[in-house]
């Protein structure tokens, strides 16, 4: 049983339907609300199998720093894609049912008990509380995973706390993402503007104890001189920054937003989930056949997807670090230091699912960005050795 309808529960689902396997969802319609900024690498569209929700291309990064001298970088190539968010969602569930999973929607997860090697879910529908038995049950259920907790799995390290408006108003360059930084945009974290075609998104993530992040948006929205323009959606959410120490225990693995499977430098969560889902699903086909849902077993998974895009996360939490700690003025400086051509023919080839395997060529180009922070600089080249 996964607990939890979003794409990642959804594509889980999608590779385990061989079992009989029930997909939990406590909202009532799948992709609503949308707590995602909707920017994404191409591969994830192609994983999802869901070319028909992009809303649009991304080709270049405008770069905006507190002193206002932005850094641009554009490219022939598309970097990233906008899309929406919802039908995304639903064409991942969708999915899943053609695979053969059952989607309940409009119920919620209680808890469980353990019966034997089996475990007795609950859960809350319209007509009144039910008992499912289950051999593995999968949290999906996001930052706050009530099934990660009643398991005994630990919490994500470090949380932002997000918000953006839709806008009634299309910008004139389609083609670029803007990106905010600075202790009074977005303290500890960004803010975005996207175009998403007949209207665009602006967005605030600051982290958690830096306060209301909708004063921020409103505060956004002004300097972009948007005041005006009509907010036609709202929305919120949390992102859960660096994954517990383990992700399983008997009978119970988590995975995506549940086992803080994001990225800590941009916060998104889809290809990473994604990934992770593929190897808990894998795990889970073949613990089953074996009718072996131990911890020691399930434990293949976490050692799995760790090898898979755990390196990328643990040096994302380095620059993050580096990142936090940064000055307004140092934030300039840093820009300063990145607006030159080779400096942003770098900058060019990123890969935002891979970010950190920007630093060792940004710091060949502009050897003094080490000073920042050289100590954790040099464990992160370090580490990006090994």
């Amino acid at each position: 049983m996964i607990i939890g309808g979003g794409p990642v529960g959804s594509s889980f689902a999608a590779q385990t339907a061989t079992f009989t396997t029930v997909v939990v969802e406590e909202h009532s319609e799948i992709g609503s609300p949308v707590q995602c900024t909707g920017l994404v690498h191409p591969r994830v569209v192609e994983m999802a199998k869901a070319e028909d929700t992009i809303l649009n291309d991304i080709t270049g990064l405008r770069l905006v720093p507190p002193g206002g001298r932005s850094v641009e970088v554009r490219t022939k190539e598309t970097k990233a894609v906008i899309i929406d968010r919802g039908r995304f969602d639903r064409r991942c569930s969708e999915r899943a049912e053609v695979e053969g999973a059952d989607i309940l929607t409009g119920h919620e997860f209680i808890g469980f008990e353990r019966e034997g090697k089996k475990l007795s879910v609950k859960v809350r529908g319209p007509d009144g509380p039910l008992s499912i038995e289950a051999d593995l049950l999968v949290g999906a259920d996001g930052y706050k995973s009530r099934v990660g907790k009643l398991a005994g799995i630990g919490p994500a390290r470090d949380y932002v706390r997000g918000i953006q408006a839709d806008l009634e108003m299309r910008l004139e360059d389609q083609s670029v993402a803007e990106v905010h930084i600075g202790q009074k945009v977005a303290p500890g974290f960004f803010a975005w503007v996207l175009p998403c075609g007949d209207f665009t998104r602006v967005g605030v993530g600051v982290s958690d104890g830096a306060g209301t992040p909708s004063s921020y948006l409103t505060a956004m929205i002004d300097k972009c001189g948007f005041e005006s323009a009509k907010r036609l959606r709202t929305m919120s959410g949390v992102i859960p920054i660096g994954p517990p120490k383990k992700t399983c225990a008997d009978n119970v693995l988590i995975v995506g937003d549940a086992a803080a499977q994001t990225k800590p430098l941009s916060g998104g969560g889809l290809y990473t989930g994604l990934r992770a889902a593929r190897w808990g699903a894998m795990t889970a086909v073949d613990a089953l056949r074996d009718e072996d849902l131990s911890s020691k077993r399930l434990l293949e998974y976490d050692v799995k997807w760790r090898a898979d895009i755990g390196k990328e996360v643990d040096r994302g939490l380095l620059i993050r670090k580096v990142f936090v700690n940064l000055t307004d003025r140092k934030m300039d400086d840093v820009c300063r230091m990145l607006d030159r051509p080779d400096a942003k023919e770098v900058l060019a080839t990123g890969d935002i699912d891979f970010p950190s395997k920007l630093a060792s060529p940004l710091l060949k180009a502009v050897p003094s960005l080490v000073k920042f922070s050289p100590q954790l600089i040099g464990s992160l080249i370090r580490r990006e050795q090994r």
